[in-house]
């Protein structure tokens, strides 16, 4: 079933931005050069509202709505995406310039003042601070069994890391094992067994107090594990897979776990019987990252080859395809709002979703480059005020506003910055490094706060 829309009489708002009146003269100064009825490159003329809509001899060249994906707003952005920076040979038009073809784009490519835009119209997606799923009383471990399982003799990369949405309680993957944090002490906050081998993921519940393990052993088993925050227990396991889960969740009510991997498929149990309730078998390469919306209706998967999708999390029915990524995706993350999804990938972009119509509400073409190639995104985390933070193949750690516009970022790290998410206040963002540090960055200094504990850098 996809996503049903709901539509209203559009009306022409005043002020809003039209061909005629602010479009026109950017095009007539910087491009009829090369794109005029006379002198059409590519087949394309922007003299005139129908030229452009007409489109190039490779197609559209502005998707109503869809102002990131638009291949002239990404010519004249020089923000990438396949399409060749514009003007040819010359410097970039001016940043007011191009904002104007944007918000043009966006609002439905209204032709003059009194036009009626056209296709989908970019919708508000402003955050909104919620209490969704704020429980009582955080957890907190208070009555964990100490591990007589010997540390390993090097540290183990992180190859996974969350934080408590509610409480200051880092997890940590390691050999076998999980690590707690406590970030108000800035010290261990005990040690959860993980016998099934390397947890690959770490999720809190979306009220704290249950923590997912998911992983396994490389092509021989995985299995996803649901822990009691408080004491360590076990809660319910599901999946007896022939290789290690990659991306797994569980459901804001706790009765759902979702687990996917190499082996394509996209399976959702039942938590109180482990039982499966549906898999999915759209996906075409590996399952790499999954999650479901802060409201439970939703369950967004991604995979190796950069295919994204929106299901109903109760049915596993398709809601909306979103086909925008070249590489794999790395990480999915909705807001606490539930308006946006982030989805980072190896092809060096972070896209933010909007959630209610499918389309991208911002995108960040090159959000982690360095000197050098590749510059992949690794992971992303919304933090709970709406801000975005990131890892990148560049290794650095960045924090963006809910628009895609940048904030702040560390100087380059010695290692590799493998996963990234935030405390539960946003006060501290934390990444995790293939020496198996946690490092974490309050806007002002990076200090290493596991396992070596605060020690400045």
């Amino acid at each position: 079933m996809r996503l049903i829309l709901l539509l209203t009489i559009a009306l022409p708002v005043a002020g809003a931005t039209n061909y005629e009146d602010d479009v026109k003269p950017i095009l007539n100064r910087y491009c009829l050069g090369c794109h005029s009825a006379a002198e059409m490159r590519s087949g394309l003329s922007l003299e005139s509202y129908q030229g452009v809509l007409k489109g190039s001899s490779g197609g559209d060249v502005v998707k109503p709505g869809r102002a990131t994906t638009s291949p002239l707003y990404l010519a004249v952005s020089h923000e990438g995406g396949g399409v060749p920076p514009m003007p040819q040979g010359g410097a970039k038009i001016p940043d007011a310039a191009i904002n104007i073809i944007k918000d043009w784009i966006a609002g439905g490519l209204l032709e003059t003042a009194t036009s009626q835009p056209k296709g989908p119209v970019a919708s508000s997606t402003a955050f909104v601070a919620t209490s969704l799923n704020k429980p009582k009383t955080a957890a907190m471990p208070t009555s964990l069994t100490k591990l007589t399982l010997a540390e390993p003799a090097r540290p183990h990369p992180v190859t996974a890391l969350a934080a408590s949405p509610w409480a200051p309680l880092l997890a940590i993957a390691g050999h076998e094992r999980i690590y707690l944090y406590d970030l108000t002490k800035r010290a261990s906050a005990g040690e959860i067994a993980f016998p099934e081998g390397i947890p690959y993921v770490l999720r809190f519940s979306r009220d704290g107090s249950m923590l997912l393990a998911a992983g396994g052993k490389g092509v021989q088993s995985g299995k996803a594990v649901l822990f009691d925050v408080k004491t360590g227990n076990r809660l319910g396991e599901v999946g007896k897979e022939m290789d290690v889960i990659l991306a797994a969740d569980v459901s804001p009510d706790g009765k759902l776990i979702a687990i996917g991997g190499p082996n394509k498929i996209v399976k959702v149990f039942n938590v109180a019987d482990g039982k499966q309730i549906y898999e999915i078998k759209k996906h075409t390469d590996w399952i790499t990252a999954l999650e479901f919306s802060p409201d439970g209706t939703k369950l967004a998967t991604g995979d190796r080859a950069g295919g994204i999708h929106l299901w109903e999390a109760a049915t596993g029915g398709i809601i909306v395809s979103l086909s925008e990524h070249k590489d794999s995706i790395t990480a999915l993350s909705w807001r606490a709002d539930g308006r946006l999804l982030a989805s980072s990938s190896e092809d060096g972009q972070i896209i933010i979703w909007d959630a209610q119509d499918g389309f991208p509400a911002a995108s960040i073409a090159k959000a982690h480059t360095g000197k050098t190639p590749p510059g992949g995104v690794l992971s992303i985390w919304f933090m709970a005020d709406g801000r975005l933070a990131s890892v990148g193949r560049d290794r650095t750690m960045k924090i963006w506003t809910g628009e895609g516009k940048p904030v702040s970022s560390t100087p380059v790290e010695t290692d590799l910055l493998t996963k990234v998410t935030a405390s539960f206040d946003s006060k501290v963002t934390i990444a995790g490094d293939y020496k198996g540090r946690i490092l974490l960055w309050d806007g002002k200094q990076v200090v290493i706060g596991f396992p070596s504990g605060a020690v400045a850098k």
